[in-house]
């Protein structure tokens, strides 16, 4: 049985944990019973699967019912966790889209989108500004980057 997937939402991890540490910070710290992401992309591009699509994880709050989430480990400066920045190796970029690709295969209607595209336009100009946002999370535009190569 396959869920009714409306979006693809991309994330950064905003820290260069390794996938078992991110892992535990979920369980142990946040006290979740399921994972944040559907895939995790690493340093090298290697792709890790955490959970099936079919599978809700955590995500974006009230968003992940019907939402894949995939992410990159890093989006914030090493030497200063609080500056978020786009640390996306190429080789995570490639991995990246090889993700996009698979979730798209899940649900190909899906909209590709960053976590803080799920910010309010509190201001209703049609686009969600810096001082919208709710997090920066991925730490580039989604919307943008997909033109480039989809």
């Amino acid at each position: 049985m396959s869920r009714d997937i409306k979006n693809i939402v991309i994330h950064c991890t905003a820290g260069y944990g390794n996938v078992d540490s991110i892992k535990k910070y979920w369980k142990n710290v946040l006290k979740w019973k399921s994972v944040g992401y559907h895939i995790i992309v690493d340093l090298d591009g290697e792709l890790h699967f955490l959970a099936d699509f079919d599978t809700v994880v955590n995500g974006v709050a009230n968003n992940n019912s019907k939402s894949i989430h995939i992410s990159y480990i890093g989006g914030v400066l090493k030497d200063d966790y609080t500056k978020s920045s786009d640390t996306r190796t190429d080789k995570q970029k490639e991995g990246l889209k090889e993700a996009i690709l698979k979730a798209r295969e899940y649900a190909p209607k899906a909209k590709i989108l960053g976590h803080r595209d799920f910010s309010q336009d509190k201001n209703k100009n049609g686009k969600i500004d810096i001082n919208e946002r709710i997090k920066e999370c991925p730490s580039f535009e989604v919307k943008e980057w997909i033109k480039e190569w989809m």
